[in-house]
């Protein structure tokens, strides 16, 4: 039980995400529409808006949901982001939220990084050895 609770509480969205499903949500209420015919104006599962604004879930609008949304609400992509960014770094927010992301992330840097080493030594070697000739 404690392991349910303690996923429930946990972070699901980002700073940014979350700005853009309640600037998306401010949208639906000012047009009176509701969660179920919003869903199904974007050709929809009946209840994806419902699962976008249940902070619980890591349900998120995408580029082409937005596109459409900004359709059906006659407004611009931009009017659903913030103004000028969201100053918190939201990567690194990211990859907190999603450990096995982070985790593929970290392994990518550390075998780029030793791809580096290697190469450096190699050129190291390749020029003591022009070097003693």
């Amino acid at each position: 039980m404690a392991a349910t609770q303690e996923n429930i509480k946990k972070k699901m969205n980002t700073e940014i995400e979350l700005f853009v499903i309640n600037k998306v949500k401010e949208y639906r209420i000012a047009a009176k529409l509701s969660k179920r015919k919003l869903s199904l104006e974007l050709r929809l599962n009946h209840n994806y808006v419902s699962r976008t604004e249940n902070p619980n879930l890591d349900t998120k609008y995408n580029l082409n949901h937005l596109n459409e949304l900004a359709k059906i609400f006659n407004c611009t992509i931009a009017d659903f982001m913030p103004t000028p960014y969201v100053k918190q770094d939201t990567i690194e927010e990211y990859l907190e939220i999603h450990p096995k992301q982070k985790a593929r992330n970290e392994k990518m840097m550390k075998d780029y990084e030793e791809k580096g080493r290697v190469k450096r030594e190699a050129k190291e070697k390749a020029a003591a050895k022009t070097k003693k000739k």
